[in-house]
């Protein structure tokens, strides 16, 4: 802990604590430095710190006090208690597929340019685009043609905080009386947009999914293509070719982590194809799950549709204009090359071990970073005793799913072979 941190505690336990009380008068400067022997800047430091977080206020020919009554005492009492009681919880194995790895995440440059936005005032003091930061949609351009082989400009690029809040603004353009086909295996985020809208649902079956579109005459198509079968795997080249080839649907392309591909070929973005695709991707998986940045290419005929002035920006101006510098000065396409390296080894890595203390049938979820695992055993006494024995797993269609994601080797293996004696049990 840094001086400056201790004298902030200390001061603040004792406010808390009710030893300093609202309006005693607090050691001056001087006298803090003495008391502490730390230097002036450090008592600084800490005093302006709580100022700003209201424990102390500075009063004319007094000095500083105690600024927090018992009042609100009382309210900050009550938000830690809440809080600490709606933590989420910690596991020891956390196998769980929301997880990202974060080692290999540059923090320390991520921080510095987040540091440089902030310390531009012009910049900060005024609202972000509603169709996103140009500079942002720039360097996109130029990312998604190296990666997904798509040609498009800034204009045809709009810029949100996830999928989900971009499927609104596109939802908003279309006509109402489109009936809209959805792969039975489209995650309830994306059909809840559609449904809110009021549109008429079809839902289309992933192993006769051209079959269904003709059928059931859909004028448009949302398919995410990187996990669509029941078993986890990318759209097939066949079906890719054979959806191009349909002119008369509008296809919406959820194309989620399309360049992160470690285990297997890259496949086609329909993007890149086909004129009349829309193109959704995001971040969340590439960077990490909190910073919220996606975006969507729009088709000639859409971008002439949408006006910005209709929207207002879902996705932060600062991390936005920090993440234009971060693609621009080449960190982005270094980090995708970094964790390719590292999924490829790891997901082999979790392989062997299921090999080797689990037997049973597995999938590759290269999409998630996960492998799904068919047991024979009562799935819902498994999942609580590896609950009381924090492990942390996913579970879905009466699968167990295990990330490799965000785990160490040695962890991985600890872990594996605690699910294993488990298993024994059940």
């Amino acid at each position: 802990m840094k001086k400056y941190e201790v004298i902030y505690n200390t001061y603040k336990e004792s406010i808390l604590s009710g030893i300093l009380k609202y309006g005693d008068r607090v050691d001056s400067i001087r006298e803090c430095v003495k008391k502490m022997h730390v230097s002036k800047t450090t008592v600084e430091t800490a005093y302006n710190k709580l100022v700003l977080d209201g424990f102390i206020s500075s009063q004319e020919k007094i000095g500083y006090v105690v600024s927090m009554n018992s009042e609100r005492i009382l309210l900050h009492q009550e938000i830690l208690d809440y809080s600490s009681n709606h933590k989420e919880k910690v596991y020891d194995y956390d196998f769980r597929i929301q997880s990202v790895s974060f080692d290999s995440f540059e923090t320390t440059i991520w921080k510095r340019y987040i540091k440089d936005v902030l310390n531009d005032k012009k910049l900060m003091s005024s609202y972000g685009l509603a169709q996103g930061e140009y500079g942002l949609r720039q360097a996109l351009c130029k990312y998604v043609y190296q990666n997904r082989n798509i040609l498009c400009f800034p204009e045809q690029m709009v810029i949100g905080s996830n999928y989900q809040s971009l499927l609104y603004i596109f939802c908003g353009m279309l006509d109402k009386n489109k009936k809209i086909g959805l792969s039975t295996l489209v995650d309830e985020q994306a059909k809840q947009v559609f449904l809110s809208y009021g549109f008429h649902v079809e839902y289309l079956r992933p192993e006769h999914f051209i079959e269904d579109i003709c059928d059931r005459e859909v004028d448009i198509v949302y398919v995410n293509t990187t996990c669509f079968t029941k078993n986890r795997q990318s759209m097939s080249e066949r079906i890719r070719k054979n959806l191009m080839d349909m002119k008369n649907i509008l296809i919406l392309e959820d194309d989620y982590n399309g360049e992160l591909v470690y285990a297997s070929k890259i496949k086609t973005s329909l993007c890149s194809k086909n004129k009349n695709v829309i193109y959704f991707s995001s971040f969340s998986r590439l960077l990490l799950p909190s910073l919220r940045i996606g975006y969507m290419i729009l088709n000639e005929e859409y971008t002439k549709k949408y006006s910005a002035s209709f929207f207002g920006p879902t996705a932060s101006k600062l991390e936005q204009v920090a993440f234009t510098q971060y693609i621009v000065d080449g960190y982005l396409q270094k980090h995708l090359r970094k964790l390719v390296r590292e999924y490829k080894e790891k997901h082999l890595y979790l392989k062997n071990l299921l090999d080797q203390y689990i037997s049973c049938p597995v999938i590759l979820d290269e999409t998630y970073m996960a492998y799904w695992l068919d047991l024979d055993v009562d799935l819902k006494r498994f999942n609580s005793l590896c609950e009381a024995n924090s492990i942390g797993l996913s579970c879905s269609n009466e699968r167990i799913g295990l990330s490799f994601a965000s785990m160490d080797k040695d962890l991985m293996a600890s872990g594996v072979i605690r699910l294993a004696e488990l298993l024994k049990e059940c």
